[in-house]
């Protein structure tokens, strides 16, 4: 502590200087008695905000600010946005069906608070529009298992940085139908992808061409693609980065986008930023809807692209790299081999005649 007469700002004054447990505080007065109480005043109040600290740092970390410190791990360790965005998802749907668990000190988190937190997210399913009779309205539906476990997997994880010996109960999460597989008919694609407006359509097509992500196709820059190499190269993918192979056919898709503005995004809104997660997935739902189909999403057009690459008689492995799959099990979630491949298969077995490229479809995973 100090006080001491200074020249500030071509007036002379004493200054009050304080520094107490780190922290460091001045004060200007007209008089040297003056600057004695305001050193008192500042020591009093430097001791209430320390001692605030200390409480702060002596009390258990809620989980909401475990959610937001692993999401800031996340994000410093190089993980894409989509997957720090997925904290976030987790975090506002615990808010809107169990908002005191985000306040409740992680150590005392347990697996009675985790089956709540599931039960009421299965039960209160989530709100869509839908067109009934010509009319757009609200609809309930139920949340998919797959995204519940999902939720579910993000607390994990981050229950896992702040306590290692934590035991995540298993038997919360849900069985998935690991069958599920969704993929376009040629018309289908017509139907579903062709009246859909400019980027949406573009974006689209693009990722059944490459099988790449949502969130890889709304975040492409120009300096990501190499037409005259026919590759794009993902600095940042979900898995790492990775090259993804163009195809003729999106080459000439991503050149025509590219010619038509010059942004750094490959696809960006009127604003110069990328669209949202929400804004591709509500537009491409309304046409795949109006196509009578229920339950296909932007995501399924990965389905769509790796299951084309199957029944053309591609490997496993070659699919694999074609994804971005860091597993064949992975892949094979994702890609199903349609009747025309068993039906080569189902007569080789039989000894009847098959396709000539089924050759090619028995290759070795």
């Amino acid at each position: 502590m100090a006080v001491k007469r200074i020249r500030n700002h071509g007036k002379w004054v004493w200054q009050a200087r304080v520094a107490y447990r780190g922290l460091r505080r001045a004060a200007f007065r007209a008089s040297k008695e003056a600057a004695r109480e305001a050193e008192g005043e500042l020591l009093r109040a430097m001791k209430a905000e320390a001692a605030q600290g200390e409480q702060a740092a002596a009390r258990p970390a809620t989980l909401r600010q475990l959610l937001e410190y692993y999401a800031l791990d996340m994000a410093a360790r190089g993980k894409g946005e989509e997957t720090v965005g997925r904290v976030d998802y987790t975090r506002r749907a615990i808010e809107a069906l169990l908002p005191a668990l985000l306040e409740k000190p992680v150590s005392g988190i347990a697996a009675a608070d985790l089956y709540a937190f599931r039960n009421l997210r299965a039960r209160e399913g989530s709100t869509v529009y839908q067109v009934v009779a010509g009319q757009r309205v609200k609809v309930r539906v139920p949340t998919k298992p797959s995204t519940i476990n999902r939720d579910l997997r993000t607390l994990r994880a981050a229950l896992k940085k702040a306590r290692p010996d934590y035991r995540f109960p298993g038997g919360a999460f849900f069985p998935e139908d690991e069958t599920r597989v969704r993929w376009l008919r040629p018309e289908e694609e017509l139907l579903v992808l062709e009246p859909m407006p400019s980027p949406f359509r573009e974006m689209a097509k693009l990722a059944a061409l490459t099988l790449m992500r949502q969130g890889e196709i709304r975040r492409l820059r120009r300096d990501d693609v190499h037409l005259e190499q026919g590759v794009i190269l993902l600095p940042r993918a979900k898995a790492g980065a990775r090259p993804v192979m163009l195809s003729q056919s999106a080459r000439k898709l991503l050149q025509a986008q590219m010619e038509g503005h010059d942004d750094p995004l490959v696809f960006p809104k009127a604003d110069g930023r990328s669209y949202s997660r929400e804004q591709v997935g509500k537009v491409f739902r309304r046409f795949a809807r109006g196509a009578a189909l229920k339950d296909f999403t932007f995501h399924d057009l990965r389905h769509h692209g790796a299951t084309m690459a199957l029944n053309a008689g591609f490997t496993a492995p070659i699919v694999m790299a074609l994804g971005g799959w860091k597993t064949e099990r992975m892949m094979r979630r994702y890609a199903a081999v349609t009747d025309q491949t068993l039906r080569a298969a189902a007569e080789a077995v039989s000894g009847g005649e098959y396709p000539a490229n089924a050759e090619r479809a028995r290759g070795r995973t």
